[in-house]
């Protein structure tokens, strides 16, 4: 026989081991077991009483389901309350295929009229367990106990209807009536059920919501009388009346009046009541306003009321509970749309909150800040940002400089003070800031020549207090400003008309010194010397003294480096300061007109429209790397070409930059800058073919041309791939000797990242034999001009049909995975 629940307790508490508790178990569950097979009727509840101890543990405890619908049907309440309701939900769930076994005792309880808690025990299963199934059998039941005479019964049957209304939403248009009826209820508990029974009925059924207009009334009267309600010990929480019931109405309310004039105007005046009677030092009364805050700005209440509620939120961030002012940042930043210059008027004690220890409240006020700023407030708020930026965390700075990159150059007073507070920037957060924030910085300097020398002249001496931890965007702008003007330092210069302050002139030496400590700095990347090695050649070419030391320092320093981009960049400059290149060097090397975003715009779209390429409004951002999608596309699918000549493609893009071809065509365009290609369009050049090499001989010396013989090989270059920063340039070689085509494909990564994990694939038609040889590299370095390459041979068999070819481009970059896909058939014919 079973032991008793008591002793059971006992025997797991002295387990001292899982081992000896599972064996407890094991061997109590088959007693049990035993038990109901032997039917004993007068140790049933208690066995169950057992499995519910049991199921707790977290032991298996279905074999006594069948059970628990047996005591359900008991006349005795105590079985039918412990071991058969209380059994059922904790046993039980609405996915259990024995519990629509239980629907006719549930119908029999419902209907049971001699005990209220026989009613209220079938209820509350119902409010838990109902299936869909179950609740269109029990509706109509669940419905009549709403006019109970018991108030215990009416709240229990709000509940249960609750769970049938969230099953089949579709018969909630049968009981409006009667839920209706509950809002006269006395009682606060059936209240506060009927609320929330409306509420729910008009999320589920929003068409429903005019049937419901007609007890706004009835609300309005109920939130004003809980108002005017003295002390009630029933209902009194803090000195407040039922404030769960409160806060429910207000919901309601809100729900009620939204895109409803005439319900809103009935409303105005006891939203008005609560914003001004409820006290806000006890939680109880914050919950209620910050509903009526929520009510107000969702209905379409008076300006005055709205203002009221922004105030109420300016109180809550007074609150040194950090909950409430959370709460009052966030409920700021959705209503800040609507009524601007009420919350402009708690800026002061916003700007406070940015100061908070707590970080989630300084963010919320953070994102306020941003929302707040305008041409009028623009500098101090700018600077509040600004002194965030300095304690904010390293993983929020990135996001932080762009939005004050976006504030400033919305509502920017002065060029002169836009440019300095993008230097300040720079200098709190360079290392986090975007690259196109120094390039903003750069044209804004730029078009104002005013700043040529103010910014010069501040970004030297930030430069040379701040190094050797300079942030190395800063270094970058610093770098190119001294390049392009370093001739103003030179001269002194005033800080403003109306201040005696001026930057004083600095030495030649001086400014050879900050370049020089900037090529040693152990932050200095290839591009920051590549930056350096431009400022040198430049100030060697502007400055009057000084250019022996200038070409010194660039010769010791990049002569030798094992960086080929700056060594081949060295050579290029010693040699351009040969004499009779003077006239060409001084052209190259002046100074670079002003970024005049229209211009680059034309420039940017001609030149999609030359190679195919969108413009900015048909652009579309980089899609990550998903892997769910890509097991949706198989590879055979990725690069199948069955569509490939259904679909009409665009000319690919072709390099081919048609070089001078004699000294004598450089001398008569000397007068012309060789930088003005670079802001006016120019007629596409057609792609030319013929040996690379005498092509670039035939441009940079005098010698006499000689054409490529027909035994030399006719290489065509083609541009099959350009996006951010990736640049694929197939070189067909067709040579005489094979009779395959061999296309060398160059990867040119022209950012500053590696590109890890470098995979390329092709694909081409039926008629077109492909031998793909291996890369010559699993990556592709930041800043590669073509190092890394891999070999494709092609033998058309049907020459009358066009060579084409879908590409597949996978790699790694910033811990995200890339892939992307394109498609070429610009071949030229005969290939």
């Amino acid at each position: 026989m079973s032991i008793k629940l008591r002793e059971l307790i006992r025997a797991v508490r002295a387990c001292k081991t899982a081992q000896e508790e599972r064996a407890v178990i094991a061997k109590e569950c088959a007693l049990i077991r035993t038990a109901f097979k032997e039917n004993a009727m007068l140790v049933r509840h208690r066995n169950v009483a057992k499995l519910l101890f049991i199921h707790m543990l977290g032991y298996p405890s279905h074999f006594g389901q069948m059970e628990c619908l047996k005591l359900i049907a008991s006349p005795n309440f105590p079985e039918k309350r412990i071991a058969g309701y209380l059994a059922l939900m904790l046993l039980l769930d609405e996915r259990t295929e024995v519990l629509t076994l239980v629907t006719n005792s549930l119908k029999n309880d419902l209907q049971h009229r001699a005990s209220q808690y026989v009613v209220g025990l079938a209820l509350t299963s119902v409010g838990n367990l109902a299936t869909a199934d179950m609740g269109r059998v029990l509706a109509a039941d669940v419905a009549l106990q709403l006019g109970s005479s018991n108030p215990y019964v009416r709240k229990k049957a709000a509940l249960a209807l609750i769970r049938i209304m969230k099953r089949i939403p579709e018969v909630a248009e049968d009981y409006i009536d009667r839920i209706i009826g509950l809002i006269k209820d006395r009682s606060h508990g059936v209240l506060i059920t009927a609320v929330q029974l409306i509420s729910d009925v008009l999320v589920l059924q929003p068409k429903l919501s005019k049937k419901f207009h007609r007890t706004v009334p009835s609300l309005v009267k109920m939130l004003r009388n809980l108002l005017n309600l003295g002390y009630s010990p029933e209902h009194d929480i803090a000195g407040i009346a039922d404030p769960f019931l409160q806060v429910k109405l207000l919901q309601l309310l809100a729900m009620l009046g939204k895109n409803d004039d005439e319900a809103s105007e009935a409303m105005n005046d006891v939203l008005a009541q609560v914003a001004t009677n409820t006290e806000t030092n006890r939680n109880a009364g914050n919950a209620i306003l910050y509903e009526c805050v929520k009510a107000i700005m969702a209905i379409q209440s008076e300006s005055g009321l709205k203002v009221l509620a922004v105030n109420i939120l300016g109180r809550f961030l007074l609150n040194r509970d950090n909950n409430i002012r959370y709460v009052a940042l966030n409920s700021l930043t959705k209503v800040v749309n609507e009524d601007v210059a009420a919350v402009q008027r708690h800026r002061a004690t916003i700007l406070e909150c940015l100061k908070d220890p707590d970080v989630s409240i300084r963010q919320r006020a953070l994102e306020l800040t941003y929302q707040l700023v305008n041409s009028n407030n623009v500098k101090e708020l700018v600077r509040e940002m600004l002194n965030y930026l300095v304690v904010a965390a390293p993983e929020h700075r990135a996001l932080l400089c762009g939005r004050v990159s976006n504030v400033v150059e919305r509502f920017a007073p002065s060029s002169k003070w836009q440019v300095e507070t993008l230097i300040a920037m720079l200098s709190i957060a360079g290392n986090h800031c975007d690259d196109s924030i120094a390039c903003m910085t750069v044209s804004h300097v730029t078009e104002s020549p005013l700043l040529h020398s103010f910014a010069t002249h501040k970004l030297f001496r930030l430069l040379r207090d701040e190094l050797p931890r300079v942030q190395i965007a800063l270094m970058h702008v610093a770098v190119w400003c001294i390049g392009e003007y370093g001739d103003h330092l030179l001269h002194s210069c005033e800080l403003d008309r109306d201040s005696l302050d001026i930057f004083q002139a600095v030495t030649v030496a001086d400014i050879l010194g900050i370049l020089e400590t900037v090529l040693k700095s152990h932050l200095a990347t290839v591009l920051t010397k590549s930056y350096t090695l431009t400022a040198l050649m430049k100030l060697s070419n502007r400055l009057s003294v000084g250019q022996t030391e200038f070409i010194s320092l660039m010769k010791s320093q990049f002569n030798s480096s094992l960086s080929l981009e700056l060594h081949q960049r060295s050579c290029e400059y010693v040699s351009m300061l040969n004499p009779r290149w003077a006239e060409v060097c001084d052209h190259t090397l002046t100074r670079m007109p002003p970024l005049d975003d229209a211009t680059l715009g034309e420039q940017h779209d001609h030149s999609a429209s030359i190679y195919g390429a969108p413009n900015a409004a048909q652009r579309q951002p980089r899609k990550h790397h998903d892997p769910e999608s890509e097991r949706s596309f198989p590879v055979k699918d990725l690069l199948d070409l069955d569509g490939i000549f259904d679909s009409v493609v665009q000319p690919e893009k072709h390099i081919m930059n048609q070089m001078a071809t004699s000294t004598a065509g450089c001398s008569k365009a000397a007068d012309v800058d060789l930088l003005t290609d670079i802001f006016t369009t120019k007629t596409p050049i057609a792609p030319i073919s013929g040996d690379p090499a005498l092509i670039i001989d035939n441009a940079v010396m005098t010698e006499e041309k000689t054409l490529p013989s027909q035994s030399q090989r006719a290489s065509t270059q083609v541009k099959a791939f350009e996006k951010d920063g990736l640049t694929i340039i197939m070189d067909l070689v067709d040579d005489p000797l094979d009779t395959k085509t061999s296309v060398i494909c160059k990867f040119f990564n022209y950012t500053h990242n590696n590109f890890e994990r470098f995979v390329f694939q092709a694909a081409v038609p039926k008629y077109v034999n492909m031998e793909m040889k291996p890369a010559t590299a699993g990556s592709v370095s930041a800043n590669s001009r073509g190092d890394v390459s891999q070999i494709v041979k092609l033998k058309n068999t049907s020459p009358s049909k066009p060579l084409m070819m879908r590409l597949k481009i996978q790699y790694n970059v910033g811990g995200r995975q890339i892939v992307e896909q394109a498609q070429v058939s610009s071949f030229p014919a005969g290939f």
